[in-house]
């Protein structure tokens, strides 16, 4: 190690080191700070601090103190000052309801000790240096954390065995069971977050060391911003595996989201101060998947999830934009904020004003429809695939119960091969329903529980692998001719391509097993199949997936043991540590097919860019059917203009909008449903129905979800019925005057057919 490299990881230590080791302190039970300091915030109101915040905040903002001159900048100062403490004291003080939170400010804090090291005493060190003792150093971290963490739960090296649970009739009365789990693993959940910043702190010293080809500012954004995406993606994964552990009931879902929203949160922070929107906005041009993004969000469909979430807000706003724009007003007369030119007539704020009409000037129809589609799609796969994969599994598990282990396999394979084939369902539910009844199967054999989890994990291996073969020759084989599916698998991305080039590589390397371990399930498997790659090569590199497959079946079986054995905690703790280590499983799976995608684009840019590479013997119809399915997509619109769309049309998608959002809100924070695990059974239902499981508010969620579907419906009839009358063979009546906006449309959609 040089004397630069010395100097940075000195620094970097001497600024992280004192507040993790101070969140370790308390926020954990390797001492009794941590108890004390959970048992205070329990017991402070947090709803209270959170609400003064909330009102200091809106006071400041209605008076525009930022905007007040003189000596009144010192009251501006106080106010947010002020602001700042109550928001940090009232998201401290949720730990009763949401005990990661100080473990993940405390992250968060020891992150910006490193940036501040970074932005004041090591400005003038290269990124690459810096980047470089910066993974270091919370490498360190994280392996000693984990280290400490195991020597004190599972050794009595530290006082003697710590396993979770046995202070459980101690804390009962004032923890819950997830505020007691949080306190029992808090190192090793910090030593994952370490972990985490060690990995993004090396892919980027290997994005800006010296020895890339890359030799501009540009090329070292571009691939920035495309690992920050990938970030992003990671975060939404994170969500993902939340929604599995709440199937599973494994009680750490609120763990992993409350981690993934600090992760999507951590990387605004980090484009907006750390690289700067100027430059992302310059770099962001010719980098094809920041404009993907940017088009996304642009697009109708993010309006419509906007809208969504904005109904009931937006009428407030403007409400407080007016009342802003007079308490504004009279402070220019008072000469307390420079007066900038507005009238006498102006209502409403400039800022408010913009707004407004960049709101009037959507495509409303279609920003409406994409609003009740977006609020559809998010319930059924809510209800759907999180609870009603849950349920069902459930089920399940009492219904094959008496049966034989042969039958019970049978029914387990042919339908877990159905949810692998479906890829919006999750596959960690199976792999969790194998662990608890084909244990408790062998159990009652008498084979022994070893042997059950045994035979559950061979399973589940066998189950995953013929899902694999079939995704490549039912699906990939099959349809390798069809221009559909491989729109579908996306071949003409970059990203696909990569992965193309990596796959069709003769043997077995480290990214090819990455890749088809941790790269997108259903796509990567299919496109083997569009490649007519080796089977038996396709099936070896995916083996590294019983590294998943086994903490899942072992978390399954300690959950059925915790049920028969309720007065030791052992199989519980066992299982809440097997669950959280397929999550890191999954999640170093992912960053590994990542890299390695990431690392072809970079080496084969330059051929990305002519277009020809890796290029799909249909890719030009695979584009030619995506540009004629645009052209079809914007005639639809363009038929459904709002200056075309009736007045009792309009009415209904505005009714039919405004009930979808009624909906979102129940789902979201109505409590519409029971709590109900895979563990638990449908027989010890009230009633022994299903229906139990659904509150006043769940089947007032449903009704709305109805409404919105027969709006989508009738505006669908009443669009086709405008196609066939205007390109049909039974027109109704040609359009000769010059000036219809329906002409256009017509004819593009005459084209695109």
């Amino acid at each position: 190690m040089d004397l630069l490299m010395f100097q940075v990881c000195s620094f970097v230590l001497v600024a992280t080191l004192p507040p993790l080791s101070l969140t370790v302190a308390c926020t954990s039970m390797l001492s009794s700070c941590g108890e004390r300091t959970y048992f205070w915030l329990n017991s402070q109101n947090s709803s209270m601090l959170i609400l003064s915040g909330v009102t200091l905040g809106v006071l400041g903002h209605l008076f525009d103190v930022l905007r007040w001159k003189g000596v009144l900048r010192i009251v501006a100062v106080a106010n947010y000052l002020a602001v700042a403490s109550c928001l940090f004291m009232g998201l401290l003080c949720l730990a009763s309801t949401a005990p990661s939170v100080p473990i993940i400010v405390g992250m968060l804090i020891s992150i910006l000790g490193a940036v501040a090291v970074r932005c004041w005493a090591l400005q003038d060190t290269p990124t690459c240096t810096f980047m470089h003792g910066t993974c270091l150093v919370f490498g360190l971290y994280a392996g000693i954390l984990a280290v400490i963490w195991l020597v004190w739960a599972t050794t009595p090296f530290m006082g003697g065995k710590h396993f979770w649970g046995n202070h459980q009739d101690y804390l009962q009365s004032s923890f819950s069971d997830l505020s007691h789990f949080v306190l029992w693993c808090s190192p090793l959940i910090l030593s994952i977050g370490c972990f985490l910043v060690s990995l993004f702190s090396m892919l980027r010293d290997l994005i800006h060391s010296p020895n890339k080809d890359e030799d501009s500012e540009h090329d070292f954004l571009s691939v920035e911003l495309r690992l920050l995406l990938y970030c992003l993606a990671l975060a939404l994964f994170g969500a993902w595996v939340a929604a599995s552990l709440a199937g599973g009931g494994l009680g750490l879902s609120k763990v992993v989201l409350n981690v993934s929203t600090a992760m999507g949160a951590s990387i605004a922070v980090y484009v907006g101060y750390v690289i700067g929107l100027a430059e992302i906005r310059r770099a962001t041009r010719n980098v094809s998947a920041v404009n993907m993004v940017i088009e996304l969000l642009h697009s109708d469909i993010a309006k419509g999830a906007f809208m969504l979430l904005a109904w009931p807000l937006l009428p407030v706003y403007f409400v407080y934009e007016v009342l802003h724009q007079a308490i504004r007003s009279c402070q220019k007369c008072m000469g307390v904020e420079p007066n900038d030119g507005d009238g006498p007539s102006v209502w409403i704020t400039a800022e408010a004003k913009q707004h407004w009409e960049e709101l009037v000037n959507w495509n409303r129809a279609s920003v409406l429809e994409r609003s009740m589609l977006v609020g559809i799609f998010y319930v059924t796969v809510q209800v759907g695939v999180s609870q009603g994969v849950t349920v069902f599994l459930s089920w399940l598990s009492d219904e094959i119960a008496p049966w034989s282990l042969p039958s019970m396999l049978a029914v387990l394979f042919a339908i877990g091969e159905v949810m692998f084939l479906l890829p919006p369902v999750p596959g960690l539910p199976i792999y969790l329903i194998s662990g608890i009844v084909v244990v408790q199967r062998c159990l009652q054999d008498g084979r022994g529980f070893w042997v059950g989890v045994a035979v559950a994990s061979v399973f589940s291996v066998v189950l995953k692998m013929v899902a694999v073969f079939l995704q490549q020759k039912a699906i990939g084989e099959s349809f390798s001719r069809s221009v559909k599916v491989k729109k579908l698998c996306a071949i003409h991305t970059p990203t696909m391509k990569a992965v193309r080039h990596i796959l069709s590589r003769p043997g077995l390397d480290t990214a090819k097993v990455a890749v088809l371990v941790g790269g997108p399930d259903w796509p990567t498997s299919v496109l083997t199949g569009i490649l007519r790659l080796n089977a038996g090569q396709m099936l070896l590199g995916t083996t590294p997936i019983i590294l998943l497959i086994v903490p899942v079946v072992f978390s399954g079986a300690f959950m059925l043991q915790a049920a028969q054995d309720k007065s030791s905690h052992l199989y519980s703790s066992l299982a809440q540590i097997s669950s959280m280590l397929s999550s890191i499983v999954m999640v170093g799976m992912m960053v590994g097919a990542v890299y390695h995608i990431e690392s072809v684009q970079q080496q084969f840019k330059a051929e990305i860019e002519q277009g020809d590479w890796e290029k799909d013997p249909q890719e030009d119809e695979v584009l030619q059917a995506i540009k004629e399915d645009e052209q079809k997509s914007k005639a639809y619109e363009h038929f459904a203009r709002w200056d075309l769309v009736p007045s009792w049309m309009r009415a209904l998608l505005y009714a039919g909008s405004l009930t979808m959002s009624a909906g979102i809100y129940l789902v979201l924070f109505a409590d519409p449903f029971e709590s109900f695990s895979i563990a638990d059974h449908v027989s010890d239902l009230p009633g022994g129905s299903i229906r139990s499981l659904i509150h006043t508010t769940g089947y007032a969620a449903f009704a709305c979800v109805l409404v919105a579907a027969a709006v989508l419906t009738i505006f669908e009839g009443w669009r086709s019925w405008e196609v066939r009358s205007l390109v049909g063979p039974q027109e109704a009546g040609p359009l000769t005057r010059a000036g219809d906006p329906r002409v256009g449309a017509a004819g593009l959609l005459e084209r695109a057919c």
